[in-house]
């Protein structure tokens, strides 16, 4: 790890079998599977290595739990504080269903979120707008707090979307970020400017096996 006065940490979850049957999650509280628990293993011994100040999560089983994790590294354990602005994206009525089944159960709303994923409104649940508004009011208030050492375990899309907002770049372009399971991403903040200085790092989990 690098040394810097202010950093925040964003940790994806690890694996869970949907991930690995591309089966979507939202506010489904699916655990993480074998792989996953390994990955949270793998990240905790990473962070042994980092003092950290505080640790905030989704209250999602499958990022509290690497959040819990990584807490239980520490030399002196934190307390892991639950954030709803780190919430999964709640996919409504798609959420346990696989690709191949929501297009058929919702075929035209299924159309319409390939050719513009940005103002797809799933049914029941969020657009992505809407997560990015109470991810980045989270992110923000912190680093105008000016949160040191701080890390944040999420979710694929809060993460992907968060990295739009530092970038002042436009929805339509997360998908050009990769955000593995139990990947860390880092930001620092220094001087009040936020710089994402690092994506995707999976180094510590060259010794376990990865999903998708």
């Amino acid at each position: 790890m690098t040394s810097s006065s202010k950093r925040i940490f964003l940790v994806r979850h690890g694996e869970t079998d949907w991930n690995k049957q591309d089966v979507f999650r939202g506010h489904t509280d699916v655990p993480l599977n074998a792989a996953g628990r390994a990955q949270a293993e793998a990240l905790g011994r990473r962070f042994a290595r980092v003092p950290l100040r505080s640790i905030h999560t989704s209250r999602l089983s499958r990022a509290m739990d690497v959040a819990k994790a990584i807490a239980q590294s520490q030399e002196s354990p934190l307390a892991v504080q639950v954030e709803e602005g780190l919430l999964d994206i709640h996919r409504g009525q798609w959420e346990g269903l696989s690709r191949d089944e929501a297009r058929k159960k919702f075929p035209e709303l299924y159309r319409k979120w390939q050719a513009d994923p940005v103002k797809t409104h799933y049914p029941g649940g969020d657009s992505l707008r809407s997560v990015q508004h109470r991810a980045w009011n989270f992110l923000d208030q912190m680093i105008g707090a000016g949160a040191a050492d701080a890390l944040l375990v999420s979710h694929d899309i809060v993460i992907r979307v968060l990295f739009c907002s530092l970038l002042n770049l436009d929805l339509s372009f997360m998908g050009r970020f990769e955000v593995q399971p139990a990947s860390i991403s880092e930001i620092r903040t220094d001087g009040g400017r936020p710089i994402l200085c690092r994506i995707n790092d999976i180094c510590h989990l060259e010794t376990t096996k990865t999903g998708g």
